[in-house]
């Protein structure tokens, strides 16, 4: 997902970067560019047993990109967190689906519900590994009342625990809607804080 990768910053100006210069603790920035939810887990699922102490495991969350949580025109996950072949769909009906964004009732409770999965085997991974879970929700403000009824509908309504951070609307990439080195850093300052508020340091939990 671009925001933790850090489209447009150096590494120093990322949020994994500055969560590790704020706490002393070595961070791995595994997000890729472009990932849903359910792609997002599957990496984590192939890469977390490469770390010998995992003291946390960090999940962003957007509503705004929700949208790629109920994409299936590439494997993903269903809402049982079973493997799913893509469904191929006619070139012209994928370009209308760009220029004309809709989806009807049942793909958005298909996508809750596969989102909902995912998060919580997510934050059952972390704890089976003595890690601390920790879901991010970045938004730039005002918060958009779509963006605002999807983060109640997918965290909210599931009682998931989240870490909602706000950003100054001008904090942004010139030319691109991505986060900038400022807003990186309040999202970086507000992880830390509440890692040291759940007593998360080098030496162990």
């Amino acid at each position: 997902e671009s925001i933790m990768v850090g489209q447009g910053l150096n590494w120093e100006e990322t949020v994994p970067a500055q969560v590790e210069s704020i706490l002393g603790i070595q961070s791995a920035n595994l997000a890729v560019h472009g990932f849903s939810t359910d792609q997002a887990y599957i990496r984590l699922l192939a890469e977390l047993p490469r770390f010998r102490q995992p003291l946390a495991v960090l999940s962003l969350f957007s509503p705004g990109l929700f949208n790629r949580n109920m994409d299936e025109d590439r494997p993903h996950l269903g809402p049982d967190l079973a493997w799913l072949p893509a469904k191929l769909r006619w070139r012209l009906a994928l370009i209308a689906s760009i220029a004309v964004p809709y989806r009807s009732a049942e793909e958005i409770d298909r996508g809750v519900a596969m989102t909902l999965a995912v998060l919580r085997s997510t934050i059952d991974l972390a704890h089976a590994r003595g890690a601390m879970p920790l879901i991010v929700v970045p938004q730039f403000l005002p918060e958009d009342p779509t963006d605002r009824a999807v983060r109640r509908l997918v965290l909210d309504d599931a009682s998931l625990p989240y870490l909602w951070v706000g950003l100054d609307p001008g904090w942004r990439l010139p030319h691109d809607l991505h986060p900038d080195a400022r807003a990186a850093h309040v999202i970086a300052v507000a992880i830390a804080h509440r890692l040291r508020d759940a007593n998360v340091h080098a030496s162990g939990k």
